[in-house]
């Protein structure tokens, strides 16, 4: 069992700065022991040391308290005590960040410190480890182990060289240091190191080019990943507004809901971008060691990442594609990366390319949806290491086609083209806080799934109206559930505040009247009242016709929507529209916001014979999944009804 001895740095901190609000007694026990200011710990060390202070150490029985970079407080039990210092038991998935360190005895607990701690990633060389030679010209090299024994064939880049491990898992190769840092494709069977939810595949690079530095990667063994569970989060939009944290909080709440349900099986977890919003990075105090914080609130699996718009640095100062990532690069992730998990292979891609000036004018915040060249030449060799049977999922943060499927990335031919030759590939896209699916695999074994958005309309709804929450296109706030089954797939989407059948929201045109009498705040100006009107368009009028509209967000052609009128069936037809719940939570509080309603190809509507009579609706899904209501109508048009 490994032992890190912390050394005092500087004398114990003011208790002016404490991070957690959790309230203290500052007990009637006289313990003393110094708590350094900053100090670092393994990744696999199991134990810590303080150093005790004028002979008054703590009993076995008290227990040290650390107010961890979430707000959680972790009890960390004492394991033995001298005169001098004494230990405590490490907790697993311990992370880096700000610490308050109390010491507790019984109910009573007492503050001695806040630490800044890091935790390192790097793997202490074994008693009979082999030297490594590097060869000549190479400046980058390392191991990737398990256990102290090395794993060959792991893939490992800096971005722009690819190479995999020798039989004794070391890697080596001639790098210039572009992006500053290494990054490992984990294998499949094992995981990356994890600190919170942050699988560790990539480290810094820290000496100049013509230095040689050795980087090493740690695995754990991961069996069992052939049938796995991936958590699809599509544009998170923390800024620490619109009552974001209260809605993130219920957010990861249902996340670890549904992972406690299903605990026994394989699950991780991907962004696709716009994590943040790099316009509140400094007025409102929200950036990544914010989202780093609050996203670790999710328990027990990895998040990977994907860079969105938003998570570019697009500031006065900061131009061009490469500037702005750099804060990205060192504290979330690389821009684009892979890894692996059981039959299948995982790629991450960068296709925001920024054009910003970065002077404060009209062209400060540009940028291209496409993938640059040199992530393309990567992704090339990069999928060289990976079998063409092997399906891929590839997360990108802009979408390669549109919900019309006349084009959108711009240079998507190319990207295509290095993916063509793979027997299925998904893409997973967000940016538009949409949901739509392009299915593409008859012809260029491509499915592009867009999203959505965690956070709906940027968390507007929510804030207004609580528990409307609800997307632009008509779609609730939350995430998609996509389960693997060796080289099968099968997705649902999960709304935060409903259960998983939760998958269509139906509408009795006849009960609705979208006048801004009724849904406008009174409050409003004559000209806003007009935009609502004009924007509600058929929707505003009465209307005895009796349709009744049913949105299918996240619809594809192999879904099936029947529908029943006293045994009859209906005819269903599909038609494009705004979706009215969100014309009334958006529109009706801003009229003249800029998340305004738009047109969505997934609502449907069916005509019954009267305004009374009850339908039975059925949509079934591509995997056979039924969801089913009956509706009695007249159906009310109210916030309360949809909640």
């Amino acid at each position: 069992m490994k032992k890190i001895l912390f050394l005092i740095l500087t004398a114990i901190l003011s208790f002016g700065t404490i991070a957690c609000t959790e309230k203290v007694d500052n007990g009637n026990f006289d313990v003393q022991f110094s708590v350094p200011a900053t100090a670092t710990v393994n990744f696999n060390d199991t134990e810590m040391s303080f150093r005790v202070q004028f002979g008054k150490a703590p009993l076995m029985t008290d227990v040290v308290v650390l107010g961890d970079p979430t707000g959680e407080l972790k009890t960390c039990k004492i394991t033995s005590v001298t005169e001098k210092n004494f230990t405590i038991a490490l907790y697993k998935g311990i992370v880096s960040g700000l610490y308050n360190v109390y010491i507790q005895r019984g109910s009573s607990k007492k503050l001695m410190g806040i630490m800044d701690l890091t935790v390192s990633y790097t793997t202490p060389p074994a008693e009979d480890d082999k030297e490594i030679t590097v060869k000549e010209g190479n400046n980058v090299y390392g191991v990737v182990s398990c256990d102290g024994k090395g794993i060959a064939g792991v893939v490992v880049s800096d971005g722009y060289e690819v190479v995999q491990t020798d039989a004794d898992g070391v890697y080596q190769f001639k790098s210039d240091k572009y992006h500053g840092y290494v990054f490992m494709s984990v294998p499949s069977g094992y995981e990356a190191v994890s600190e919170g939810v942050f699988p560790m595949i990539h480290q810094q690079l820290t000496k100049s080019k013509a230095e040689v530095e050795r980087v090493d990667f740690p695995l754990v063994e991961a069996p069992g990943q052939e049938n796995h569970t991936m958590l699809i989060f599509g544009d998170i939009h923390m800024a620490n507004r619109t009552a974001d944290a209260r809605q993130f909080s219920d957010f990861t709440a249902d996340v670890n809901e549904y992972l406690g349900a299903y605990a026994g099986r394989k699950t991780y977890a991907m962004t696709m971008g716009d994590m943040t919003w790099e316009l509140y990075w400094v007025s409102n105090k929200y950036a990544f060691d914010e989202y780093k914080r609050d996203i670790n609130k999710i328990k027990g699996i990895q998040v990977f990442n994907t860079i969105g718009n938003h998570d570019h640095e697009m500031a006065v100062g900061v131009a061009g594609d490469f500037d702005t990532v750099k804060r990205y690069k060192k504290t979330i992730a690389p821009t684009y990366y892979s890894f692996n998990i059981g039959n299948v292979h995982y790629v991450v891609i960068d296709d925001i390319e920024c054009t910003n000036t970065g002077k404060g004018d009209a062209a400060s915040r540009k940028y291209n949806d496409a993938v640059v060249q040199e992530q393309l030449e990567w992704l090339k060799k990069d999928l060289s290491f990976v079998s063409k049977a092997t399906p891929l999922i590839i997360t990108m943060h802009a979408p390669l086609y549109n919900d019309s499927d006349n084009g959108s990335l711009n240079n998507a031919a190319a990207f295509e083209d290095i993916i063509k030759h793979h027997t299925e590939v998904h893409v997973w896209t967000g940016h538009t806080h949409k949901m739509y699916n392009v299915d593409k695999l008859a012809t260029k074994n491509i499915f592009e799934h867009n999203a959505g958005a965690v956070c709906a309309t940027w968390w507007w709804t929510g804030n207004w109206t609580q528990g409307i929450h609800i997307a632009q296109d008509g779609a609730p706030g939350g995430y998609t559930i996509m389960d693997v089954h060796g080289t099968e797939f099968k997705w649902q989407f999960k709304s935060t505040y409903h259960d998983v059948n939760h998958q269509f929201r139906t509408y009795d045109r006849n009960s609705m009247t979208l006048t801004s009498d009724l849904f406008v705040d009174s409050g409003k100006s004559a000209s806003d009242k007009k935009k609502f009107e004009d924007e509600a368009k058929e929707w505003k009028e009465a209307s005895d016709d009796n349709y009744v509209y049913i949105n299918v967000w996240n619809y594809d052609p192999q879904w099936t929507i029947e529908v029943k009128e006293n045994g009859t069936s209906l005819n269903v037809e599909r038609v494009s529209g705004k979706d009215p719940l969100h014309l009334i939570a958006y529109n009706g509080k801003s009229p003249s916001g800029g998340f305004g309603t738009s047109t969505t190809k997934h609502l449907f509507r069916v005509q019954a014979s009267s305004a009374t009579s009850t339908l039975d609706i059925k949509v079934t899904d591509r995997f056979g999944n039924v969801y089913t209501e009956t509706m009695k109508r007249p159906k009310a048009f109210s916030f309360d009804i949809y909640k």
